[in-house]
Formats: C-alpha cells, sequence, structure tokens
C-alpha cells in the first residue's frame, strides 16, 4: 500500500445499484475503491487537524483521463461532452519527467472536489390520544400531516438539530461541470497515514522507505563502484618470457571463453643461454582489489537499510535447524512491534472508514436486504435489515434491524497478522501434545493441530480432525451440513447400542421404578398418617360438641330450677302477707 512505501494512502466510499439488470430492483450497496498515488492526487482541507481527517470541510481528489477516456466519462456519468469536451485542465501535481511515459499531451486533469456544510433541520413532535409520540423533520411533514391529522396527532413541541451536508463537485481548472449530493454525513475518503505528527502547526507524514533512502543511496553507489572494478579494471592475465611462447603467440591471442584451444603450447630451452624456462607463467597481472573499508561500508549500509525496514530475521536463517521456534515467533513479534505506528494508522482509519459506512447507510440501505455481520461470539450470520412485520400486540408494523434510527460506536484494534498468531497458537499445541502424548487430551491436541494445518494435499486430514472434534463434542458444529452430520451420528449411536450397555440401563431403569415406588409407598403411609389425625382430630371435635351440649342442657335446668325457687318463694311471701 501507499501507506507503507510513502506514508499516505486513501481510499473512498461510492453507492451502486446491487442488479444492473433489474429495472425494478432499487437496492443499493456500499462499495470501497483505491485511490492510487494518493500522494500525489488527494488533497485535504488545511484546517483540519485529526489525523483521520475526521474534521475537514473539504477533499479534493484529482483524476487523469485522454481525450478518449474523458469522453467515455462523460456519457457514462451523463455530461454533456460536446459542451465539455476541452475543459481546462486542473492544475497538475508535482511530478517528474525523467521516465519515459510522461511525456503525453493529450491528458485532461479534472478534480472530484467534496464539500461538507452544515445545516439547521426543525422536527417536529406529534403525540396522539394512546400517547403514542412520533418525529418528522420539516421536509417530511408534507407528506405525513394528512395521515397524522386523521389519526388524531397533535404537535406538543419541536426541536433544531444539526446535520451535514455532502456534495460531490467535478470540477476544471475553471468551472464546476457537476454537482451532486453524497450519501451521509461525511465525506467518504479516508486517509491512511503512516508515520505521521504534527510539529509547529505543519502536518508530517512519511513511509517506510523515508529513513532508508540515504543507506540505501550509499549502498547503490558502493554496488555502482564495484561495478566499475570489475567491468573497467584489468583482467587477470599471465606474464612470459618472450622466448617461452615464441612460435606459439596466436595461441595466446585469444582470452576467456575466446580461446578454443584444448592445450598450450610453450619452449622447454631457451635458444640463446640452453637453459630450461620455468614451467608456466613467471608472473600474473591481478585485477585492482576491492578496498577493505568498501566492503565495510557495504555490510553496515546493508545493515541499516534492514534496521529501518524491519528484516530481523531471514527465511534462510529460520529454516536453520538451529532456530528453534520461539526465536523465529520473537522474531516475528519484533516486527510487529516495529509496524505498530502503521498498525495504529490503519486501526483509525478503519475506525473512521466505520463511521462513513454507518452514516451512508441511514440513507442507502432503505428497503430490506439480506447483509453479511458477526454476531456477539464472532461468528458471521445473514440478517435481514429494514425487514417490515406486523406486531400482533400493537396492531402496527414494525420495522426489524432498522439501521435508520440510533446512534452506532465503532471499533478498531489492530495486533499480530494472522500467520503470526497462528504459527504461535500452533508452536504452543505441539508443546502440550509433547507433554500428554497417549492420552485423550494429547489425541483432542493432535486434532487441533491438524485443523491448523495449511498444508497442500493435506485438506483430507484437516477435514477428518475437524469432524472428529464435533462427534467427541469438543467443537461446535458451525455450517448446516455439520449440523446434519452430527444429528445423523447421534441418531446412528441411539439404534446401534451395546447389549450390555442396554442391559445397564433396564437395571438403572428398574432401581430406578423402585425407587419410585418406595417413595409413591411413603407417601401413602403419610397419607393414612394424615387421614387418621383428621379423624383423632374429628372425635376430639365431636366430644367437644357434646360437652358443650351437656353443659348446656345443665345450665337450663339450673335456670329453670332458679325461676321456680323465685316463683315459690314469691307465693310464700303473698301467703305471709295475707
Amino acid at each position: 500500500m501507499d501507506q507503507v512505501d510513502c506514508g499516505f494512502g486513501a481510499l473512498r466510499f461510492h453507492t451502486e445499484y446491487q442488479s444492473k439488470m433489474d429495472d425494478l430492483d432499487n437496492k443499493q450497496c456500499i462499495k470501497i475503491a483505491p485511490i492510487n498515488e494518493a500522494n500525489n492526487r488527494v488533497y485535504w482541507d488545511g484546517n483540519a487537524k485529526r489525523k483521520d481527517k475526521s474534521d475537514a470541510r473539504w477533499c479534493l481528489i484529482i483524476s487523469t483521463f485522454t481525450e478518449s477516456g474523458w469522453e467515455n466519462y462523460c456519457k457514462e456519468i451523463g455530461i454533456d461532452y460536446k459542451k465539455h469536451e476541452k475543459p481546462d485542465s486542473f492544475k497538475a501535481p508535482n511530478t517528474t519527467n525523467s521516465w519515459f511515459w510522461r511525456d503525453k499531451q493529450d491528458e485532461i486533469k479534472v478534480g472530484e472536489f467534496y464539500h461538507k456544510s452544515k445545516k439547521r433541520e426543525r422536527v417536529l413532535i406529534y403525540e396522539s390520544p394512546l400517547g403514542e409520540v412520533k418525529s418528522y423533520k420539516q421536509k417530511e411533514i408534507k407528506d405525513v400531516e394528512q395521515e397524522l391529522e386523521d389519526s388524531g396527532f397533535i404537535k406538543v413541541g419541536e426541536k433544531f438539530q444539526d446535520c451535514w451536508i455532502v456534495k460531490k463537485h467535478l470540477v476544471s481548472g475553471s468551472e464546476i461541470i457537476k454537482s451532486s449530493r453524497v450519501a451521509g454525513e461525511l465525506i467518504p475518503v479516508v486517509p491512511i497515514y503512516g508515520d505521521w505528527s504534527y510539529v509547529e502547526g505543519r502536518e508530517i507524514w512519511r513511509g517506510i522507505y523515508h529513513d532508508a533512502q540515504d543507506p540505501q543511496r550509499l549502498h547503490n553507489f558502493l554496488m555502482s563502484y564495484t561495478a566499475d572494478i570489475v567491468g573497467q579494471g584489468p583482467r587477470e592475465k599471465p606474464i612470459f618470457y618472450p622466448g617461452q611462447i615464441k612460435g606459439f603467440e596466436f595461441m595466446y591471442q585469444e582470452n576467456g571463453a575466446d580461446s578454443n584451444f584444448p592445450y598450450l603450447l610453450m619452449n622447454e630451452m631457451s635458444e640463446t643461454t640452453g637453459q630450461a624456462y620455468p614451467q608456466g607463467a613467471v608472473s600474473a597481472l591481478t585485477p585492482p582489489q576491492l578496498p577493505q573499508a568498501q566492503a565495510y561500508l557495504m555490510e553496515q549500509t546493508r545493515q541499516a537499510v534492514d534496521d529501518v525496514t524491519g528484516s530481523t530475521m531471514t527465511g534462510e536463517a529460520m529454516m536453520n535447524s538451529q532456530v528453534t521456534e520461539g526465536q523465529i515467533a520473537m522474531a516475528q513479534q519484533s516486527q510487529n512491534m516495529e509496524t505498530f505506528l502503521y498498525q495504529n494508522s490503519a486501526a483509525l482509519a478503519m475506525k473512521q472508514a466505520g463511521r462513513i459506512f454507518a452514516s451512508m447507510a441511514r440513507e442507502v440501505l432503505d428497503v430490506p436486504q439480506s447483509m453479511v455481520i458477526t454476531d456477539e461470539t464472532g461468528k458471521e450470520i445473514e440478517v435481514e435489515v429494514m425487514e417490515a412485520v406486523f406486531d400482533y400486540e400493537t396492531g402496527e408494523e414494525v420495522i426489524l434491524n432498522d439501521v435508520t434510527k440510533g446512534s452506532f460506536e465503532v471499533y478498531a484494534d489492530t495486533g499480530p497478522s494472522y500467520s503470526t498468531l497462528k504459527e504461535q497458537a500452533k508452536a504452543e499445541i505441539v508443546e502440550l501434545w509433547k507433554a500428554n502424548a497417549g492420552t485423550e487430551t494429547g489425541h483432542v491436541l493432535l486434532l487441533s493441530y491438524l485443523t491448523m494445518s495449511e498444508t497442500t494435499g493435506l485438506n483430507f486430514l484437516k477435514e477428518y480432525a475437524n469432524k472428529q472434534l464435533i462427534l467427541m463434542g469438543i467443537k461446535e458444529p458451525d455450517t448446516d451440513e455439520e449440523k446434519a452430520m452430527l444429528q445423523q451420528a447421534q441418531q446412528a449411536q441411539g439404534q446401534k447400542q451395546d447389549p450390555n450397555m442396554v442391559l445397564a440401563m433396564a437395571e438403572q431403569m428398574k432401581a430406578q421404578a423402585d425407587m419410585a415406588d418406595a417413595q409413591i409407598k411413603q407417601a401413602g403411609v403419610q397419607v393414612d398418617a394424615f387421614n387418621a389425625e383428621t379423624k383423632r382430630l374429628q372425635a376430639i371435635s365431636g366430644m367437644q360438641k357434646d360437652q358443650a351440649a351437656i353443659a348446656k342442657t345443665g345450665s337450663e335446668i339450673k335456670g329453670k330450677r332458679i325461676r321456680r325457687s323465685a316463683k315459690i318463694n314469691a307465693i310464700n311471701d303473698r301467703r305471709t302477707v295475707v
């Protein structure tokens, strides 16, 4: 990516219809497109201070077309080509003419200018006689005013809220060619920086190769100097006495691959002195040797480049049998730490991308359609957004998974690469397997290791291990096929049971039946005891009732006696008076 190479990259969002064949299908989707050579094409609002440029008011993207390409582009987006056949070219960025393809005279440069402005909207709040509350924007009230009046809604309040309107202007060097509104409230361009900083009011960014330029240039110079020494310096040549090769000069005229003689001849004795010549050449002209300082500089410059780019361990070193997996893991972890700034920048960019997607989805995803989401457990599932269902309790239509309401918070996280984490996990599983070899736990660890294998030609082992873990109950089935396989295995296991197991289950059921019978008998005893207690209480109650009746009768007799005695005393008193 440009983020790593030069320190700045970018991508942008755009919308398009899902189906280009069905005219009645108005479902739209949100797409992401990279912006190549963003460091020379994308320009931001100079007042934006945030790294993700979420506070920018405008953004400009310069696009280059050939004359034929501009004509096709005008037809695609509905621009009158005859009126804008040769627009004034937009000011070109700083470029170099050192490349042979830069000499082009028919290029047309136009700018895509994104601009957002704040707008205050009026929101009206209505309430029905049953207490239902609804809110509508001022621009929407005309479409539902009659419906609200028929339903008995009355206005109970209003408020003002701020929103952003984003527009895209296609501009040339002198005019606005076409304007259109962009979905959402954010500029749909995401910057991705490398090493970014803000120093004394000036934004500074650079890529991973910025600090490697000087040592790399010095290394290239040393390599060129070495090539000059090898190419222009004299080759190694033998030195003879003239009499040694006298008469055989033609054999020594060619050198290297041009010398096609199977062997060479030389004179044995000197004609003047009669003495024997030494065997072979007397001496040799050697080529110039590389300076010791040059070899040292080449080693240091190469090391300096590796230190900057993060090359801590080469592939050849990793394949060395003396290097442990722990050392490899440490080297990979070191590389991940060295790229922390780039990972952090990528996380901020992805977070801004999530905000842009959520903002655009409020306006684009206005009809029911299927989307793939990640649930709380981390599994990817397919759901239907903006699905309209009828609520029988309220008698109204309800929208499920409504993305136009509510607010969303975006989270982004970065860390070691997936391959690094996977290799580390495999190494840990191997160590655990060595400690539990021959046990059931070791078997499970071995199957888990096989499921992580990416070796070509061993997919059947990976599938076998995955099925075994599912059948053992260690792993939950993910796909419908795995669920069907597990259900079928459970049914087959229920049909083909061991006779001993069946006998044991029968004995267990018999014991459970005996226990239930004992519990029933115990409950019967408790019921009989309750009935006996009830009868005893009834007898006591009857006795108490009889005693109350006897006491009542006694009191009545006693009362009669008292009255009778009173009457007799009264008669005796009358007789005495007479």
